[in-house]
């Protein structure tokens, strides 16, 4: 997460601002420390994300690149999703969570609403609205 001698822990105003923590309602927001976590998806894939240690809010996706090395058992999971049919064709072989506003356009992207939808109709909706999100992610 960081250059320091833990790359486990940061300090939140030293990450990317859409890796930072979403404080939730509860927080006071004067945490200024952020640990790396994993969240278990319901498709079974394992995200890396920042979460604020007083409240659990969570920023974006690392790129697994930036994981590489780390031991897995320094990093807890803070959350595993059940499996939840995709909203589209009803696939129960696990979904992903569609985000209608990206956090890394929209500030405010957990506020808006979500869906749920396998791998193959995912990248089908991407490849028809967003053909050109995935160059535009990098860059950023």
């Amino acid at each position: 997460m960081n250059d320091s001698l833990d790359p486990y822990v940061a300090n939140i105003n030293e990450l990317a601002w859409n890796r930072r923590p979403q404080h939730r309602y509860r927080c006071s927001g004067q945490s200024e420390t952020a640990a790396l976590g994993r969240v278990k998806c319901s498709n079974g894939s394992i995200q890396y994300k920042a979460y604020c240690l007083e409240c659990g809010g969570r920023g974006a996706n690392f790129p697994y690149s930036q994981i590489e090395g780390l031991d897995e058992d320094r990093i807890p999971f803070i959350t595993e999703h059940d499996i939840i049919p995709c909203e589209r064709c009803g696939s129960a072989e696990g979904s992903e969570v569609h985000h209608w506003a990206p956090s890394y356009l929209f500030e405010d992207s957990h506020d808006w609403p979500k869906s749920y939808l396998c791998r193959a109709c995912h990248l089908e909706w991407h490849s028809i609205v967003t053909p050109k999100m995935s160059s535009h992610r990098r860059a950023a």
